[in-house]
Protein backbone atom coordinates (compact mmCIF):
# COMPACT_ATOMS: atom_id res chain seq x y z
CA UNK A 1 0.00 0.00 0.00
CA UNK A 2 1.29 3.55 -0.70
CA UNK A 3 0.81 4.79 2.48
CA UNK A 4 -0.74 3.79 5.93
CA UNK A 5 -3.90 5.18 5.42
CA UNK A 6 -5.39 2.98 2.77
CA UNK A 7 -7.33 0.41 4.55
CA UNK A 8 -9.80 3.70 4.94
CA UNK A 9 -9.49 4.59 1.24
CA UNK A 10 -12.33 2.50 0.08
CA UNK A 11 -14.91 4.26 2.32
CA UNK A 12 -14.11 7.77 1.53
CA UNK A 13 -13.32 6.92 -1.91
CA UNK A 14 -16.90 5.96 -2.27
CA UNK A 15 -18.41 8.62 -0.28
CA UNK A 16 -16.38 11.04 -2.59
CA UNK A 17 -18.14 9.63 -5.66
CA UNK A 18 -21.88 9.45 -3.75
CA UNK A 19 -21.28 13.26 -2.81
CA UNK A 20 -21.28 14.42 -6.45
CA UNK A 21 -24.25 11.66 -7.46
CA UNK A 22 -26.07 12.47 -4.72
CA UNK A 23 -26.77 9.08 -3.97
CA UNK A 24 -26.23 6.92 -0.64
CA UNK A 25 -28.20 7.51 2.92
CA UNK A 26 -25.92 9.21 4.89
CA UNK A 27 -26.33 6.35 7.58
CA UNK A 28 -23.23 3.83 6.53
CA UNK A 29 -20.75 6.25 8.71
CA UNK A 30 -19.13 7.27 5.72
CA UNK A 31 -15.43 8.13 7.63
CA UNK A 32 -15.92 11.81 5.92
CA UNK A 33 -17.88 12.13 9.00
CA UNK A 34 -16.44 9.69 11.27
CA UNK A 35 -13.82 11.12 14.41
CA UNK A 36 -10.75 11.75 14.32
CA UNK A 37 -8.72 9.51 15.65
CA UNK A 38 -7.95 12.00 18.40
CA UNK A 39 -11.78 10.77 19.53
CA UNK A 40 -13.46 14.07 18.44
CA UNK A 41 -14.68 14.96 15.20
CA UNK A 42 -13.33 18.25 13.85
CA UNK A 43 -16.88 19.04 12.67
CA UNK A 44 -17.80 19.70 16.16
CA UNK A 45 -21.39 18.05 16.69
CA UNK A 46 -21.42 18.76 12.81
CA UNK A 47 -21.74 22.70 13.31
CA UNK A 48 -25.30 21.91 15.66
CA UNK A 49 -26.67 19.62 13.00
CA UNK A 50 -27.72 16.38 14.98
CA UNK A 51 -26.63 13.25 14.03
CA UNK A 52 -30.27 11.81 13.66
CA UNK A 53 -30.96 14.99 11.24
CA UNK A 54 -27.96 14.11 9.46
CA UNK A 55 -28.89 10.45 8.93
CA UNK A 56 -32.04 11.17 7.42
CA UNK A 57 -30.22 13.10 5.16
CA UNK A 58 -28.17 12.07 1.41
CA UNK A 59 -24.56 11.99 1.92
CA UNK A 60 -24.38 14.66 -0.84
CA UNK A 61 -26.95 17.00 1.33
CA UNK A 62 -25.11 15.85 4.45
CA UNK A 63 -21.83 17.83 3.12
CA UNK A 64 -24.00 20.73 1.90
CA UNK A 65 -25.09 21.52 5.17
CA UNK A 66 -21.78 21.10 6.75
CA UNK A 67 -20.40 23.12 4.36
CA UNK A 68 -23.37 26.16 4.77
CA UNK A 69 -22.95 26.19 8.63
CA UNK A 70 -19.54 26.02 8.39
CA UNK A 71 -18.65 22.59 9.71
CA UNK A 72 -16.66 21.43 6.48
CA UNK A 73 -14.84 22.90 3.99
CA UNK A 74 -16.78 24.50 0.70
CA UNK A 75 -14.81 21.99 -1.64
CA UNK A 76 -14.05 23.02 -4.95
CA UNK A 77 -16.39 20.54 -7.41
CA UNK A 78 -15.13 21.63 -11.09
CA UNK A 79 -14.88 19.38 -13.70
CA UNK A 80 -10.91 20.03 -13.62
CA UNK A 81 -9.05 16.93 -12.06
CA UNK A 82 -6.47 19.47 -10.59
CA UNK A 83 -8.47 21.87 -9.27
CA UNK A 84 -7.66 25.45 -8.43
CA UNK A 85 -4.14 26.34 -7.39
CA UNK A 86 -3.76 30.00 -7.41
CA UNK A 87 -0.19 29.88 -5.77
CA UNK A 88 1.29 27.13 -7.72
CA UNK A 89 2.70 25.42 -4.30
CA UNK A 90 0.80 22.08 -5.19
CA UNK A 91 -1.99 21.93 -2.76
CA UNK A 92 -5.45 22.90 -4.03
CA UNK A 93 -6.20 26.48 -2.84
CA UNK A 94 -9.44 25.14 -0.95
CA UNK A 95 -7.62 22.34 0.95
CA UNK A 96 -4.84 24.93 1.47
CA UNK A 97 -7.41 26.94 3.14
CA UNK A 98 -8.60 24.58 5.48
CA UNK A 99 -5.54 23.47 6.75
CA UNK A 100 -4.90 26.86 7.45
CA UNK A 101 -7.80 27.53 9.83
CA UNK A 102 -6.34 24.51 11.73
CA UNK A 103 -5.12 24.91 15.26
CA UNK A 104 -1.65 23.76 14.64
CA UNK A 105 1.97 24.80 15.13
CA UNK A 106 3.78 26.13 12.13
CA UNK A 107 6.02 22.99 11.67
CA UNK A 108 2.47 21.25 11.79
CA UNK A 109 0.95 23.17 9.19
CA UNK A 110 3.44 22.51 6.78
CA UNK A 111 3.53 18.52 7.29
CA UNK A 112 -0.16 18.96 6.57
CA UNK A 113 0.71 20.87 3.58
CA UNK A 114 3.01 18.17 2.73
CA UNK A 115 0.15 15.71 2.95
CA UNK A 116 -1.78 17.54 0.54
CA UNK A 117 0.74 18.07 -1.80
CA UNK A 118 1.87 14.37 -2.12
CA UNK A 119 -2.23 13.07 -2.18
CA UNK A 120 -2.51 15.63 -4.94
CA UNK A 121 0.41 14.34 -6.87
CA UNK A 122 -1.51 10.51 -6.61
CA UNK A 123 -4.02 12.75 -8.98
CA UNK A 124 -1.77 14.13 -11.86
CA UNK A 125 0.83 11.36 -12.06
CA UNK A 126 1.20 9.51 -15.43
CA UNK A 127 -0.32 6.30 -14.50
CA UNK A 128 2.10 4.93 -17.31
CA UNK A 129 5.18 6.30 -16.08
CA UNK A 130 6.17 3.52 -13.41
CA UNK A 131 9.14 5.35 -12.08
CA UNK A 132 6.64 8.27 -11.71
CA UNK A 133 3.87 6.09 -9.58
CA UNK A 134 6.81 4.52 -7.54
CA UNK A 135 8.16 8.60 -6.76
CA UNK A 136 4.22 9.41 -5.88
CA UNK A 137 4.37 6.43 -3.24
CA UNK A 138 7.53 7.39 -1.54
CA UNK A 139 6.32 11.25 -1.63
CA UNK A 140 3.23 9.84 0.32
CA UNK A 141 5.10 7.38 2.35
CA UNK A 142 7.40 10.58 3.36
CA UNK A 143 4.69 12.69 4.29
CA UNK A 144 3.19 10.23 6.38
CA UNK A 145 6.50 10.16 8.15
CA UNK A 146 6.79 13.60 8.91
CA UNK A 147 3.51 13.19 10.13
CA UNK A 148 4.98 10.95 12.78
CA UNK A 149 7.49 13.88 13.25
CA UNK A 150 5.69 16.59 13.54
CA UNK A 151 2.48 15.35 15.39
CA UNK A 152 3.03 13.51 18.78
CA UNK A 153 1.11 11.62 19.41
CA UNK A 154 0.86 10.71 15.76
CA UNK A 155 -2.89 9.93 16.20
CA UNK A 156 -2.92 14.09 16.01
CA UNK A 157 -1.87 13.34 12.35
CA UNK A 158 -4.10 10.75 11.18
CA UNK A 159 -6.99 12.65 11.27
CA UNK A 160 -6.19 15.67 9.32
CA UNK A 161 -4.65 13.40 6.89
CA UNK A 162 -7.75 11.19 6.24
CA UNK A 163 -9.95 14.59 5.85
CA UNK A 164 -7.29 15.95 3.40
CA UNK A 165 -7.31 12.29 1.69
CA UNK A 166 -11.22 12.73 1.55
CA UNK A 167 -11.50 15.99 0.47
CA UNK A 168 -8.80 15.55 -2.50
CA UNK A 169 -10.83 12.87 -4.16
CA UNK A 170 -14.00 15.10 -3.34
CA UNK A 171 -15.67 14.34 -7.00
CA UNK A 172 -16.47 11.48 -9.00
CA UNK A 173 -13.66 11.82 -11.60
CA UNK A 174 -11.13 13.02 -8.23
CA UNK A 175 -12.15 9.72 -6.67
CA UNK A 176 -11.66 7.62 -10.17
CA UNK A 177 -8.19 8.62 -10.49
CA UNK A 178 -6.94 8.16 -6.94
CA UNK A 179 -8.33 4.45 -7.38
CA UNK A 180 -6.44 4.41 -10.69
CA UNK A 181 -3.63 5.66 -8.99
CA UNK A 182 -3.69 3.09 -6.45
CA UNK A 183 -4.52 0.21 -8.91
CA UNK A 184 -1.32 1.15 -10.33
CA UNK A 185 0.42 1.32 -7.49
CA UNK A 186 -0.82 -2.37 -6.14
CA UNK A 187 1.85 -5.05 -5.40
CA UNK A 188 4.37 -2.38 -5.32
CA UNK A 189 6.17 -1.41 -1.92
CA UNK A 190 7.99 1.76 0.00
CA UNK A 191 10.31 1.42 2.98
CA UNK A 192 9.72 3.45 5.60
CA UNK A 193 12.48 6.59 5.81
CA UNK A 194 14.46 6.48 8.94
CA UNK A 195 15.57 10.04 8.16
CA UNK A 196 13.93 13.66 8.80
CA UNK A 197 11.38 13.23 5.68
CA UNK A 198 9.69 16.98 6.03
CA UNK A 199 10.24 19.50 3.44
CA UNK A 200 11.07 22.94 4.49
Amino acid sequence: MPRSLMPLIGGILVAAALTTCGGGDGGGGSSLFAPSATGSSDAGSYAGTSTTTLGRLTLAQQIEQLERKGGYPTLDRSDDIAGPDTNKNGVRDDIEAWINTLNVTEPQRKALMQDARATQRALLVDLTDKAAVQRVGEGLMASNHCGAIRFKPFAEFIGPSQKIEAMTANTRERAARYMQYNKARSGSSTTLPNYDTCEP
